[in-house]
C-alpha cells in the first residue's frame, strides 16, 4: 500500500491527452447526488445544470501510463451565489476560484494511479479496464466488466473542426477523512474548442453503479452542450488544502 510518505507535491502529468464534455441534467438529479456535501450545482445553462464527463489518456506521468474516465458536477460551495460569475470562475486565479469539480466516478486503469487518488485527495478512485481509441475526428472509448467481454459503458461520436480557446486551471473539491479538500491543478496546455462533437454515452448495465448513476442524471444518448479538447495536456496536481 502507497502512502503520502512515497510521493511529493507536486504531481506532474507531462504528456495526456485529454477530452471534456459537458451535458445538462436535472435539478432533482443533481442534488441527490449532492446531498451530503457542502456542495450545490454550480454550472446552470438555460434553467439546467451541468455535467462534466472527461476522457484521459495519460501517457507519462508521475503516476505512471494509464486512461482514465471522469464523471463530475462542476459545483460550489452552498452558500456562494449561483449565477453568470460561476462561468467568469473558470478563467478565475486559483486563489480566490469559487467553481470546483466534485467527482462522483473516476474508474482508471492503473492500481498505483488508484491509490494515489484515494489516500493524497480521497477521489472514489476504482480500477476498471478502459479502452480509448482517440481518432483524429472521432472518439470511441469504452468501460469494460472484469472479464473485458462487455462494454459496461460506451463513448462515442464525431468531434468535428476545433477553435483554439485559452487553457483554464482546474480544481476540485472532495473529502479525505471526513475533511473537505480543495485542489488546484496548473495546466499547460494548448485547448481546441469542438462546437460540433457529438459525443453520445450509452450505458449497457443498469445494475452497474457508474451506470445507473449516468442513467439517473439523464445524460445517456445526448449531444454534449460543450466539448474541450487537448492533445498535448500538461498538468501539475498540487497538494490540497484542508476547508474545515
Amino acid at each position: 500500500m502507497h502512502s503520502q510518505l512515497e510521493y511529493s507535491f507536486p504531481l506532474n502529468f507531462r504528456d495526456v491527452h485529454y477530452l471534456a464534455l459537458t451535458y445538462t441534467s436535472t435539478f432533482s438529479a443533481v442534488n441527490e447526488k449532492l446531498k451530503d456535501t457542502e456542495f450545490k450545482a454550480g454550472l446552470i445553462f438555460n434553467g439546467k445544470p451541468l455535467i462534466a464527463v472527461a476522457l484521459i489518456e495519460y501517457k507519462d506521468s508521475d503516476l505512471g501510463a494509464y486512461n482514465e474516465v471522469i464523471i463530475a458536477i462542476p459545483v460550489v460551495p452552498k452558500h456562494v451565489k449561483s449565477g453568470i460569475s460561476n462561468w467568469l470562475d473558470l478563467y478565475s486565479p486559483l486563489k480566490i476560484r469559487k467553481l470546483g469539480q466534485y467527482i462522483i466516478h473516476i474508474p482508471v486503469t492503473s492500481e498505483k494511479s488508484m491509490l494515489a487518488g484515494r489516500e493524497l485527495w480521497g477521489y472514489p478512485k476504482i480500477v476498471r479496464k478502459i479502452i480509448h481509441s482517440f481518432g483524429k475526428n472521432k472518439i470511441d472509448s469504452c468501460v469494460l466488466n472484469e472479464e473485458g467481454s462487455q462494454h459496461i459503458i460506451e463513448f462515442k461520436g464525431s468531434l468535428g473542426m476545433g477553435l483554439p480557446v485559452s487553457s483554464m486551471n482546474l480544481m476540485t473539491y472532495s473529502f479525505l477523512q471526513e475533511q473537505i479538500l480543495k485542489t488546484t491543478v496548473d495546466v499547460r496546455s494548448n485547448m481546441r474548442w469542438k462546437p460540433f462533437a457529438d459525443i453520445r454515452i450509452t450505458a449497457n448495465d443498469t445494475t452497474d453503479p457508474m451506470c445507473k448513476d449516468i442513467i439517473d442524471l439523464g445524460i445517456c444518448n445526448k449531444k454534449p452542450l460543450f466539448t474541450i479538447e487537448a492533445t498535448k495536456f500538461e498538468a501539475t496536481f498540487n497538494e490540497g488544502v484542508n476547508l474545515m
